[in-house]
């Protein structure tokens, strides 16, 4: 080979070699340029153990992330199943509130031990280009010896798993893997749980004696009253613990209305958004005049209130979230129509829209009354259908033609609530009245014309419901079949 070919090739190997150089020290200088002083590139592995402590020596660690600021402490330490020490901790000032313990012993465990995966820059002038002049967390870990380490953590390397860090008072930059300085890079409101109340548990028996609902988009309140009656008489799966008792008196959905009538049990928020906010903050979040206010009664007469304010949404989310504000917890939370159903719920979604739910062989008496008619009374006794002996007007009746008959009755629906302060005029097209043989509940239901081919449905004197003038027609058919051998109409 001659010497021109030679020295080709050898000057092709130099400039491998040097773009080899260049790109692992781009791999770890800031993206600015090459960083002054005695900068040292990661062609090889510079790793180096800054320090290892003993945990159970840890006295606190004090964060400051953005603009927050916390410290977590040491308490005692416990022990696995498999015998092994666990040490656990707490935040400072936040007796009462729920911490995730386990997020706060993997701080703990990862500032008593840190090993700087390379070695950037000794003696640096320029923190700025590292993001660590206005680093994005500070920590500093104090043992009961008084040993301190203090340290920064800055921007990202352009190794997405490195991190640029520095020890306080000194001018070395180094990087430590990003997973392992993750997790001081938190808000306090993240080591808190989520979790505000409990699920209730098996054995709990409290009783949620009222759950009142207060909304400024609502020209009313909704009000729901626990029901000894429903709850261990004829609950049977149609009707809920509680009835509604404003705006209008109904009965609850045992399945569409228990995001209700479960109270505050299970209350999860969707984040946490400040740890003791003050009142400021409070004003802001529009918490001192709260949108809506959800207050629970319990028969031991604690009260248990929830606070909702002002919507927001986050930067890249479509997500609707409100502040809002548990009292007894000093936690300013966010909160979603789905994780606080009092937000948005309306009347409707939890009526049961059944006007009767006595069961058949409970009544006792049951009078039909209705225009140009005359009036049907029955009286019945019997728990079953082997022993239930019916009357009507005094004459004995067929058990199971009053049973097809009630099973129609059972069918007047509450097609709609009336919300809007409806009042009812002149006589009624018809009204029933049903008695229980146990004298534990009478209801008395009428019906009134109402405009659009419509009838209101008054409930013991409240003017609660619509419903379709054919149930009332069919109504006055089923009158007149009653006699005959014609099955019902159940159909309108």
């Amino acid at each position: 080979m001659n010497k021109t070919a030679k020295g080709i090739l050898i000057g092709a190997g130099v400039l491998v070699l040097l773009s080899g150089a260049l790109v692992a020290l781009k791999l770890t200088a800031p993206d600015s340029g090459t960083a002054s002083g005695s900068s040292l590139s990661s062609q090889e592995d510079h790793s180096t153990l800054l320090w290892e402590l003993d945990e159970k020596d840890i006295k606190s660690v004090a964060v400051t992330f953005g603009t927050d600021s916390y410290t977590i402490l040491p308490e005692a330490p416990t022990q696995d199943d498999d015998g092994n020490t666990v040490y656990n901790y707490t935040l400072e000032n936040t007796t009462g509130l729920n911490v995730d313990t386990v997020l706060l012993r993997t701080v703990a465990s990862r500032a008593v031990a840190v090993t700087a995966v390379n070695t950037v820059e000794e003696h640096t002038s320029d923190l700025a280009q590292y993001g660590l002049d206005k680093p994005r967390a500070t920590v500093t870990l104090t043992m009961q010896d008084g040993t301190v380490k203090a340290f920064f953590i800055g921007n990202a390397s352009p190794l997405s798993s490195q991190t640029y860090f520095a020890l306080k008072g000194e001018d070395t930059v180094y990087t430590v893997a990003s997973d392992k300085l993750s997790p001081f890079l938190k808000g306090e409101g993240e080591y808190l749980s989520k979790e505000i109340v409990p699920e209730r548990a098996e054995d709990d028996k409290t009783i949620l004696e009222e759950i009142l609902i207060q909304r400024k988009d609502l020209d009313y309140d909704i009000r729901l009253k626990y029901d000894s009656f429903y709850a261990k008489v004829e609950n049977g799966g149609t009707t809920a613990t509680h009835i509604m008792t404003q705006p209008v008196p109904c009965n609850v959905n045992p399945d569409r209305g228990s995001k209700i009538t479960v109270g505050m049990y299970g209350l999860t928020a969707s984040g946490v958004v400040k740890v003791h906010p003050t009142q400021a903050d409070l004003e802001a979040y529009g918490l001192e005049d709260p949108f809506c206010t959800m207050t629970v009664t319990t028969d031991a007469g604690v009260i248990q209130t929830l606070k909702i304010g002002k919507s927001f949404q986050l930067e890249g989310d479509d997500t609707v979230y409100y502040y809002g504000y548990y009292d007894g917890v000093d936690v300013a939370y966010s909160f979603t129509a789905e994780t606080a159903p009092c937000i948005s719920v309306q009347p409707r979604d939890i009526s049961s829209g059944l006007v009767f739910t006595t069961y058949v062989w409970d009544i006792g008496k049951l009078t039909v009354t209705a225009k140009d008619r005359e009036t049907m009374t029955f009286t019945g006794s019997g728990t079953s259908k082997d022993d239930y002996q019916v009357q009507l007007n005094g004459k004995e009746a067929d058990p199971e033609r009053f049973r097809k008959f009630y099973v129609f009755l059972l069918k007047t629906a509450a097609e709609d609530l009336c919300l809007n302060g409806e009042t009812v005029q002149g006589d009624p097209l018809a009204t029933i009245t049903l008695e229980r043989q146990d004298g534990k509940k009478t209801q008395t239901v009428s019906f009134y014309e109402a405009e659009g081919r419509k009838v209101y449905i008054e409930v013991d004197g409240v003017c609660a419901f619509m419903c379709r003038r054919s149930f009332v027609d069919t109504l006055f058919k089923n009158m007149d079949l009653y006699d005959t051998d014609q099955d019902f109409i159940l159909n309108w």
